[in-house]
């Protein structure tokens, strides 16, 4: 199906009404599903420097935020059906999103397609659905500028994923480029001494777009947080900060006592929760960014700890920062500090 072929479809559904909101907790169990896991910091001495950070934490892709349910429109790629692109759609804060370019990758092996995008100085987001399976999903490369966050789909599925867009400063268009093309395919030993095995990649067919969104007229208050568990295992909950962005920007903990082992973990409520990093320094030392933020609406709490070793009475600083632009989108947030029981 060509690009005009998709053109032609979109163009007889712009009329029909933007779909509903999902469900908030299905959202929630994707996204932890989907970016959370166990990450770890060690912090120890260093000279005179004191207790600082020797390894850095291990730094997550950027999240995918879900936009609302699309129609029951599709459209055929080489993949098979998949739904298409909304036009417009308004996400649970009263953001309004349009769509202003779009293309298809088809499920012929490597392959680059490129948007130009005029920009009018509204936030721009990038989105995209698959037909897979697929093992090589788009990177997002924008002309004339070099990603503070990089951007790239990190699976595929039926559902539309948003991320930020950088715009270069001064830029009244952007070209992004959507690429598969892998630098280097690499080699698998299946068994000591056996040959290293190329292994071919599953391409998917793409449905891919920019999305131009409209920030609410006033901020729109996240939902309030729930408490961090006093207790997860053998941690021990001792401290918490908590703040609203983009108010608050730092959190610090003085942490005293005996060497051993204290931890980190955070949550998040507000449509770009996932969005907030964290970055960490002990005694002014840096200890890596953590690129996504929990939200926890219902089930377990989503533990993600990002531990430290500490050798003496040390300063944590947690600093935070946004991927992408947040215009009246503020994001909840807490920090809790864990030791051992």
């Amino acid at each position: 199906m060509t690009v005009e072929n998709l053109r032609d479809v979109l163009r007889e559904h712009a009329d029909l009404l933007p779909p509903p909101n999902p469900s908030r907790d299905e959202q929630v169990r994707d996204r932890v599903r989907r970016t959370r896991g166990r990450r770890r910091i060690a912090v120890g001495a260093m000279g005179a420097m004191g207790a600082a950070v020797v390894a850095a934490a291990v730094a997550l892709a950027v999240p995918l935020l879900p936009a609302t349910t699309q129609p029951e429109t599709t459209t055929t790629v080489s993949g098979g059906l998949m739904p298409v692109l909304p036009e417009r759609f308004t996400s649970a804060d009263g953001t309004d999103y349009r769509l202003v370019a779009r293309t298809v990758i088809e499920k012929t092996g490597d392959a680059k397609a490129t948007l130009r995008v005029p920009y009018t100085g509204k936030p721009l987001d990038v989105g995209g659905m698959c037909a897979g399976p697929d093992d090589s999903p788009p990177r997002v490369e924008v002309k004339g500028s070099r990603l503070r966050v990089p951007v790239s789909f990190m699976g595929c599925d039926r559902k539309l994923r948003l991320q930020p867009l950088d715009v270069p400063e001064g830029a009244t268009e952007v070209t992004a480029t959507f690429n598969t093309v892998t630098s280097g395919r690499g080699c698998t030993q299946e068994e000591p001494g056996g040959p290293c095995v190329t292994k071919a990649r599953a391409h998917g067919s793409w449905v891919l777009g920019v999305y131009e969104w409209t920030p609410p007229a006033r901020p729109v208050m996240p939902e309030p947080l729930r408490d961090i568990p006093e207790k997860m295992g053998k941690w021990r909950l001792t401290e918490t900060r908590s703040g609203l962005w983009p108010q608050d920007t730092t959190a610090t903990f003085k942490v005293g006592g005996k060497a051993g082992k204290v931890a980190l973990d955070q949550l998040c409520s507000g449509e770009l929760a996932t969005r907030l990093r964290f970055s960490f320094r002990a005694n002014g030392q840096s200890g890596g960014t953590i690129k996504s933020c929990g939200v926890w609406t219902s089930g377990r709490f989503p533990m993600a700890m990002s531990e430290l070793h500490l050798t003496e009475p040390t300063t944590v600083t947690v600093e935070l920062s946004m991927a992408g632009q947040s215009t009246n989108r503020p994001v909840r947030w807490s920090v809790g500090l864990f030791e051992r029981s």
